[in-house]
């Protein structure tokens, strides 16, 4: 998954666990972001988010890039900064998630995680052409040498990686809901 799904993904998830945690948010008076449903989701960022989009940049890091430009390149001082951003929209998106849950305006959280989600596939189909090869910077640029997705180890990977994804934002969303049914 490249850089521009990889943001759209982090704020959809934080919207969603926002609208999970939806009891929490509205009986405590505390911050979003120091609420138990905060922790639990900043959780999930640092133990699978943010994972599999440094597994995305280290191992295919141009591709990653939409080939706009040369990971190799990039300070790694950078590129943290880079993943702690990732971070950073993923609790914006539970921030304006909890605006929303106290607000009463649920269903309107519902349009944004779509939206998110609809924005993370509008990426994949704009950059096709671009994410339809794995190779380097170079070999993308000079058009040689490089290898088909579907052929390439990235494939395979981004099967595994995507489907991490999915089932550790089914089973936050499902625990930050149930916790809050229990209460």
């Amino acid at each position: 998954m490249p850089l521009p799904t990889l943001i759209c993904i982090a704020f959809a998830t934080g919207l969603a666990a926002a609208l999970a945690a939806s009891i929490e948010l509205r009986v405590t008076p505390r911050p979003p972001l120091l609420t138990r449903g905060f922790a639990a989701y900043a959780i999930f960022l640092s133990l699978v988010l943010v994972p599999v989009g440094a597994y995305f940049y280290l191992f295919h890091g141009d591709w990653f890039l939409l080939y706009a430009g040369d990971s190799q390149q990039i300070p790694s001082a950078l590129a943290l900064v880079g993943f702690v951003g990732v971070g950073g929209v993923g609790a914006i998106g539970f921030a304006v998630g909890a605006s929303m849950v106290r607000g009463q305006r649920e269903a309107l959280g519902g349009v944004l995680i779509a939206l998110s989600i609809l924005a993370a596939v509008g990426v994949v189909l704009v950059a096709k052409e671009r994410l339809s090869m794995v190779g380097s910077i170079g070999q993308f640029e000079g058009g040689f040498g490089l290898t088909p997705f579907s052929q390439s180890s990235l494939a395979q990977g981004a099967l595994v990686m995507s489907s991490l994804l999915f089932v550790g934002t089914a089973f936050t969303v499902y625990r930050l809901y149930s916790s809050g049914r229990r209460s």
